[in-house]
């Protein structure tokens, strides 16, 4: 890793602690798909780090009430402008690229041909991003309005598909590890349906971790570094759930699981890496529990056209 990349890390790292210190953090909002970063231009939403880092900066900035960003030359292709001043977000992107494989000193490793051997990586890449509110010109952020019926049984679409055996009684929701199964309270047991499905979600990228599906390290014990790093995977990962569908993270949710903070920070300031590895663990359980709404959503659209 390069001094740029990880002077980059250290810096969101620091960034994420204070506000874990403040009590808060990106993934302790309630959210909703509207609500999640999003590209000004494309639509299209952020995942991973990139999520957290511009849920971060948008809080800062107003609140989280605007969650379009965009790149100067976005900006400049639609005719607006960046104002002066104006300082840019630093996000990343990973490029698949094909290098050629060298020994210890660096030299090329050949194949029986004498050719170069290769192999895939993927390279992390930084680009530059603004808030909506450092554009001139650009239109006032106008927000759809949340369909609660539909954003329900698109929550129960996502249950359904994933298949877990899900048990309903007493007053604790958590997922079983070694019996392979997800316990939740009675819906009834909850403020509103928004709180269970949130809660659902959260158990549910737990549930992904079994050594069947994503295998995981999930044998920490309570107060454990691997125990706040698989809790870490999943706030994120129902959180980046809850961006791309539009079901909600309540704040009876997240002050279910603010309890985890203090692990949270020993975490992070111990490892600059850890919130950049849980945002990537998060993001392949969200893909994992989205692929079949996502093939849903994508024959609906082929329907229509």
């Amino acid at each position: 890793m390069n001094a740029k990349i990880r002077q980059y890390r250290e810096d969101i790292t620091a960034r994420i602690v204070q506000a874990l210190e403040e009590g808060t953090a990106p993934w302790l909002k309630p959210w909703n798909g509207e609500g999640a970063p999003h590209n000004a231009v494309t639509g299209r939403k952020y995942n991973g780090i990139n999520a957290i880092v511009l849920a971060t900066t948008g809080w800062n900035i107003d609140g989280g009430r605007d969650p379009r960003w965009l790149t100067f030359k976005q900006a400049e292709a639609k005719g607006w402008n960046i104002r002066k001043g104006e300082h840019g977000t630093r996000i990343t992107f990973w490029k698949p690229v094909t290098v050629t494989k060298e020994d210890a000193q660096g030299e090329p490793i050949l194949n029986d041909e004498g050719s170069p051997l290769t192999k895939n990586i993927l390279m992390e890449k930084p680009f530059t991003v603004f808030h909506a509110s450092q554009v001139e010109g650009i239109d006032a952020y106008s927000p759809a309005p949340i369909n609660a019926v539909e954003t329900n049984e698109k929550a129960e679409r996502i249950i359904e598909d994933a298949g877990a055996d899900i048990r309903h009684g007493g007053f604790r929701a958590f997922y079983h590890p070694s019996e392979d199964f997800i316990q939740l309270p009675p819906m009834m047991y909850f403020t509103d349906t928004a709180g269970y499905y949130a809660t659902a979600l959260h158990e549910l990228v737990h549930w992904t971790g079994h050594k069947s599906r994503l295998d995981r390290d999930k044998g920490g014990k309570y107060g454990s570094p691997s125990y706040a790093r698989e809790e870490l995977v999943a706030e994120i990962g129902s959180m980046l759930v809850s961006c791309e569908t539009g079901i909600p993270q309540t704040d009876e949710h997240f002050k279910n699981h603010a309890a985890y903070i203090s692990s949270w920070i020993s975490l992070l300031t111990s490892d600059s890496s850890a919130i950049f590895k849980a945002a990537s663990e998060a993001n392949k359980a969200a893909e994992f529990l989205l692929q079949r709404e996502r093939a849903r959503e994508a024959e609906t659209v082929e329907e229509v056209a």
